[in-house]
């Protein structure tokens, strides 16, 4: 009896780790990113053309809820003039009241946020098989991966912080080209997902260089990774202004330091005499 029941409790869990290797997505490469590192800073060009994308292809499904248009136009991101910002955000639909209490709809205005495009989580479902497509504003930092042994020891020492940002990406270009379905992904868990193939080469024009060429590559792997730097800025777009602050304090501690110790000189000589 003991032996059937250790049989069937050794089968169960061989069963629990063969499911579990099986949702094993594949580890996610470590990408050259712009703003990583102590210094970085983002590239406003790419952010451009992040946000461009964002606007053509993901705005269908996807919203940013949490960031206003406004924000747009602010130094260390995009920074579209007013008018550009203006004019995207003219672009979205609003439902409001008017003088008379009589619902209507207008135009978005700089405050505004980006909302997603349906009224509702219902609507949302309806239109996507039964799934709400997840909002993007915080997207880089609600997704990670596990960086493994023994990388995540030297990240105590020298903090790495583009993990959400590495995985975006590599979902974005992680699908299987054998798939007619377009909806296997080695990246993300259980290896498919809902969403089908959202970017493919020359699918979007990017500005034209002095040589009569796009400024960069007009493939997949590029619309990712612009895609992804402008949802990595949306998600701290203080970024670079915390990064200045903090190199202020930095600076005032070492002089505060310097002056303890010269403080300290001078009396232990006072002592002396």
């Amino acid at each position: 009896m003991l032996k059937s029941l250790f049989v069937i409790a050794l089968s169960l869990l061989s069963a629990a780790f063969t499911a579990r290797a099986a949702e094993q997505a594949a580890t996610p490469e470590r990408q050259s990113w712009s703003f990583a590192g102590v210094n970085g800073k983002y590239d406003q060009d790419q952010l451009r053309r992040g946000l461009q994308i964002y606007s053509e292809k993901c705005r269908a499904c996807h919203g940013m809820a949490y960031l206003d248009f406004r924000s747009l136009t602010r130094p260390g991101g995009p920074q579209l003039s007013m008018e550009a910002a203006r004019e995207l955000a003219s672009g979205y639909v609003f439902a409001d009241i008017d003088d008379e209490g009589e619902p209507m709809e207008r135009s978005g205005r700089l405050g505004d946020k980006m909302l997603p495009p349906f009224a509702n989580p219902q609507q949302a479902k309806f239109m996507h098989n039964g799934i709400v497509p997840v909002d993007l504003t915080y997207i880089t930092r609600a997704r990670s991966y596990d960086r493994g042994f023994p990388q995540f020891i030297f990240d105590l020492f020298i903090p790495y912080n583009e993990q959400g940002s590495d995985y975006v990406y590599a979902v974005l270009t992680g699908y299987d080209d054998q798939d007619p379905q377009m909806t296997k992904n080695r990246f993300f868990p259980g290896g498919v997902t809902s969403m089908t193939r959202p970017l493919a080469d020359n699918e979007f024009s990017y500005p034209i260089g002095a040589n009569g060429q796009p400024v960069v590559p007009q493939t997949e792997a590029q619309y990712a990774k612009d895609v992804t730097a402008f949802l990595s800025w949306a998600a701290d777009p203080e970024r670079e202004n915390r990064q200045q602050t903090g190199g202020y304090v930095f600076l005032y501690l070492l002089v505060f330091l310097a002056l303890c110790l010269l403080t300290k000189r001078l009396y232990r000589r006072r002592e002396i005499k």
